[in-house]
């Protein structure tokens, strides 16, 4: 079948799809209910991108909110090919600061899914935009089913055309605004697949598999999944929001072999069925990667490979091994320390050996705040601590925020939460500093088990003291306490949310009593 040409000038993204649309036997895509190929998803991508283009015009930015639905999917391609901006809306923020990232956006159009309607009408209360520009994305589809593309055209993008705007999650105060063109989102979905299929280890995508990706649109696109997976032909699938029980159903019944997710969604995943992820390949990321779930892992012949990155600088290294070991050691080998991706450049530096990268798709800096410490001489500080292996990987220590300082030398956490969740069955682990008058700060550790069980503080110490006693530790690392709790806050993209944790603990809203 013969598809619409665009006649784009450089990396824009309907290149992505060109080797693909030429492959008879490439994948699908699917909500568990429809399923569609990829020629078809192109010409609903080029539909939508003319209707926009005919309402909008060019260079207006388009907000969108909505869970991972087709109808979210396609608009990750057809608002930039339209010759607008897309703002993935993070749904899961107060709505004040909504309206705010949206406001700073300059958002003139709003385009958003049964389940925000709520905030939509909060939108339009506001006057940010106006109300003939919101809709709702059924609305949007439904007059799109009867034009066929190539009708009403399309402008002529260059590669240096703005794409989309992006937000960090505001975890550390005001959700910081960036701008990626076409090119940086092309330049770096093609590191990001050389990294996961030119060279050896676990986790490794091909075309022949299924993905299922359970990051949020919202969130770097999700990790970029749908552009990767669109440009080698692999099969795709969509959940909504994130349930572990429909996730569960849609890995049988799609037959998922790689996924992406942050450790917490692993978590849930095996508290509702131990056996969900037997077998399956997983890029997994967005915080340290606890020592439990390697283990676990290795048990039911998981394959594990790490990402690093950022909302502030797009993927910056993919795991990767060259031990021929076991499941077990190679997973290891991928997750603790990230193989830099082709096209980047690190370096340390200072007393805490502060990492900084650069890539060709660094922006320039943030749009929204004058932020001067994070992007200096062209490179980009992402706050972490870290130091380099002998084979060049990257081996993250803690978040620099999260380092604990205590009688003048650093505790890191994240070392410390990968430890204790070796132990019974702790899923998550938050290592938190607390003011203390002697030692300037000490460690509290707030856990959560999968049983929902307390765990014996004497257990975990005992445990840790061992781990001292044979140079793993620090045996002045050891936290002074250890809190069970029910549920962690978490931040819009699945992160254990550590400031709020600190806020509760300074207030007393964590229980501390044992039984």
């Amino acid at each position: 079948m013969e598809h619409t040409r665009l006649h784009n000038k450089g990396l824009t993204l309907d290149k992505i799809f060109l080797k693909t649309l030429r492959t008879t036997h490439n994948g699908f895509l699917t909500d568990g209910k429809d399923r569609i190929g990829y020629g078809e998803f192109y010409d609903r991508v080029i539909a939508i991108a003319e209707e926009l283009h005919r309402d909008l015009g060019e260079n207006r930015t388009v907000s969108v909110m909505d869970w991972n639905t087709l109808n979210f999917a396609t608009l990750l391609y057809a608002v930039p090919l339209s010759g607008n901006v897309l703002h993935p809306v993070d749904v899961r923020q107060p709505p004040e600061q909504v309206m705010s990232s949206m406001k700073e956006a300059q958002s003139s159009y709003l385009l958003y899914s049964a389940d925000f309607g709520r905030l939509a009408d909060a939108v339009k209360t506001s006057g940010i935009v106006k109300e003939d520009n919101i809709r709702s994305t059924k609305e949007v589809f439904d007059e799109s089913t009867d034009h066929k593309p190539g009708n009403a055209g399309l402008p002529e993008l260059e590669e240096d055309r703005i794409a989309s705007v992006l937000f960090s999650s505001g975890t550390t105060g005001k959700p910081k605004g960036v701008r990626y063109r076409h090119r940086d989102i092309v330049l770096t979905i093609w590191a990001m697949e050389t990294n996961l299929s030119a060279f050896p280890g676990p986790a490794r995508l091909a075309s022949s598999d299924t993905v299922f990706s359970l990051i949020p649109f919202f969130h770097l696109w999700s990790w970029g999944t749908l552009y990767i997976s669109t440009l080698i032909g692999a099969s795709y699938v969509v959940g909504g929001r994130f349930d572990p029980g429909s996730t569960s159903d849609l890995i049988k019944r799609n037959g998922v072999t790689w996924m992406s997710m942050v450790p917490t969604m692993f978590n849930a995943l095996i508290s509702w069925d131990r056996n969900s992820l037997d077998g399956m390949k997983i890029l997994i990321g967005g915080s340290a990667i606890p020592s439990g779930i390697l283990n676990f892992a290795s048990d039911h012949q998981i394959e594990l490979t790490g990402i690093y990155g950022f909302t502030d600088g797009l993927a910056a290294g993919i795991g990767t091994s060259n031990i021929n070991g076991s499941l077990s050691e190679r997973n290891a080998d991928a997750v603790n320390a990230i193989t830099p991706l082709v096209f980047t450049d690190f370096e340390v530096e200072g007393e805490n050996n502060e990492i900084k990268f650069r890539s060709p798709w660094i922006p320039e800096g943030y749009f929204n705040v004058q932020e001067e410490r994070a992007y200096r001489d062209g490179w980009f500080y992402p706050g972490d601590s870290a130091e380099f292996t002998q084979d060049g990987k990257i081996r993250i220590r803690d978040r620099i925020k999260d380092l604990i300082k205590s009688g003048g030398e650093f505790i890191p956490s994240a070392l410390l939460e990968y430890y204790i969740s070796e132990i019974g069955d702790i899923g998550d682990v938050a290592v938190i500093g607390v003011h203390d008058d002697k030692w300037i700060e000490r460690p509290v550790a707030i856990y959560r088990t999968r049983s929902g069980a307390t765990v014996n503080d004497e257990i975990i110490r005992s445990y840790l003291k061992d781990l001292s006693n044979k140079g793993l530790i620090r045996d002045w690392w050891i936290p002074d306490r250890f809190i069970p709790v029910d549920s962690m806050p978490m931040t819009g993209t699945g992160k254990i949310d550590k400031k709020t944790l600190r806020a509760m603990l300074e207030k007393g809203d964590l229980r501390t009593d044992r039984k």
